[in-house]
């Protein structure tokens, strides 16, 4: 592990989602680059992730994750760390989702919409936990400015089966088996594409870096190890 962290957190979400699985790994905020999702295409974020480099990591959170999945086939990365991620176009159902999710922060604010809507993106043992509530909330205030860029990023984003196929980096998806936002089947989908390998987190929802960090700590210490394997 002696290159760089490349962080890019979900939607609504800052680096800090990343802190306990980062506490867990012991890599230090010195090793890291976060790369903050304030631009609405993909291709708007070549350029700085052209900057990766041969020794280093990509760890990628929900929407995060989707975005370097879409540069999988240029990025030179050691290895790629896809967390909750569902690299597939969205479903009209999905972007009827995003715009409503917009369209009530705007009205109701970050900190009311996601103290109402956490609950149901975690696994049961988190649901008991008010600090991950607390950090949820806490980091949607804060990105609030992004999320109508984040929210055309996602609807405008092409599904990234291709890039998956010809990526130029080792791809471990990690996601729980309780994850409403995106689901294991698409995990499953995503990570049989190119071989890329799959571990399912039980009883963890959306939010694994907050829920699950020490399990996400243990497959991708494997993986980095070259022991990785399917635990579907």
């Amino acid at each position: 592990m002696s290159g760089r962290w490349w962080l890019l957190p979900g939607t609504l979400c800052t680096a800090e989602v990343f802190e306990p699985l980062l506490g867990a790994l012991a890599v230090s905020p010195q090793q890291c680059r976060s790369v903050r999702l304030d631009r609405p295409a993909v291709e708007d974020y070549a350029a700085e992730l052209a900057s990766v480099e041969d020794e280093d990591i990509v760890l990628g959170f929900s929407l995060g994750a989707i975005l370097a999945a879409h540069h999988l086939d240029r990025m030179r990365a050691l290895a790629a760390v896809l967390i909750a991620a569902n690299p597939f176009a969205d479903t009209p159902e999905k972007s009827a989702a995003r715009l409503e999710q917009l369209a009530r922060i705007s009205v109701e604010g970050p900190g009311a919409v996601m103290a109402a809507a956490w609950p149901a993106l975690v696994g049961p043992d988190a649901r008991e936990n008010p600090a991950v509530g607390n950090r949820i909330v806490a980091m949607a205030e804060q990105t609030v400015q992004d999320l109508p860029a984040q929210t055309e990023l996602a609807l405008r984003r092409p599904g990234a089966e291709p890039m998956l196929a010809s990526a130029r980096s080792r791809a471990l998806f990690i996601t729980g088996r309780e994850d409403p936002a995106a689901p294991p089947d698409r995990a499953m989908r995503a990570a049989a594409i190119g071989r890329h390998e799959l571990v399912l987190v039980d009883g963890a929802g959306h939010f694994l870096p907050l829920e699950a960090p020490r399990a996400c700590a243990e497959a991708i210490r494997a993986f980095l190890l070259g022991r990785g394997q399917d635990r579907s």
